[in-house]
């Protein structure tokens, strides 16, 4: 047998030995998991047994790597279901328990929190994590901006910035959605300072002026002119009628009685003459 062929064999054998001496520890893990999930979690929806869990765990193992083992412990069943609903996307759902631990399990144990961060990656999470039951709504409807603007403020601003959007003030103009990056910016500061100005941010031209040097508002070197909005409101309004109507109101009293005490008269004069 030549060198080469005795190297070559030496090699395969090796491998032969270093693969049975893994299969061991690895096959343990792997059924001490399926039983640690059929005691926690039991059968799950699909009534499995553990042998079925053991193979189940073995795949995503073989698939994910060590790292999968701890993730399914924690998990359960929801694991699996979050790994098959990431499809290719699983090793970030992976990765994500490994920088999170156990408040992963919260974000994909629900399939649209669990689609949000496979959309919108780990930021995301950080933001679903960080203002729950705010976050999944505004980062539905306004996406990466939401997600920025939500991990720069706290939850008093984050409460505020979801009641300015349920009144519309997202979508009242072009530019409204433009506040967000804003708000990613300067944090706490912005919106505390949209909060406080939310009525007069909802007309173009104050949002525009605002858009085009937001440090300076916030910082209160710049205020809002709001006098050129009001003023054609003021004067497309007509006063007289209101005028006119408000004396109405005021003096029908006293016009129902005079009304009632002359016609009681009319009544007397006509009974005398009567």
């Amino acid at each position: 047998m030549t060198k080469v062929k005795r190297f070559l064999l030496a090699g395969f054998i090796g491998l032969l030995i270093g693969s049975a001496a893994l299969a061991g520890p690895v096959s343990t893990a792997v059924r001490e998991t399926a039983e640690h999930i059929m005691s926690k979690f039991g059968r799950g929806a699909a009534g499995q047994t553990i042998d079925e869990i053991a193979e189940a765990t073995s795949k995503v193992v073989a698939q994910y790597g060590s790292d999968a083992i701890p993730f399914l412990r924690s998990s359960g069943h929801q694991g699996f279901a979050a790994l098959q609903q990431a499809g290719t996307k699983g090793p970030d759902v992976i990765k994500l328990f490994v920088r999170k631990g156990g408040e992963a399990i919260w974000v994909i144990s629900e399939p649209k929190k669990l689609s949000i961060f496979l959309k919108h990656g780990d930021s995301a999470a950080d933001a679903l994590l960080k203002h729950p039951g705010i976050a999944d709504t505004l980062i539905g409807r306004y996406g990466d901006d939401a997600v920025g603007a939500l991990n720069s403020v706290s939850k008093q601003s984050a409460q505020r910035l979801a009641i300015v959007a349920d009144e519309g003030l997202l979508t009242a103009t072009a530019q409204g959605t433009e506040l967000l990056p804003v708000i990613r910016r300067y944090g706490d500061g912005a919106m505390d300072f949209i909060w406080r100005n939310k009525g007069a941010l909802t007309v173009a031209t104050v949002l525009a002026s605002f858009l085009v040097d937001p440090e300076a508002y916030i910082s209160g070197a710049k205020k809002l002119i709001v006098d050129p909005i009001i003023g054609p409101i003021a004067q497309g309004t007509n006063w007289t009628l209101i005028i006119a109507g408000v004396l109405g109101i005021v003096f029908m009293p006293f016009v129902v009685r005079r009304f009632a005490k002359a016609r009681s008269t009319f009544k007397e004069n006509n009974r005398e003459v009567g």
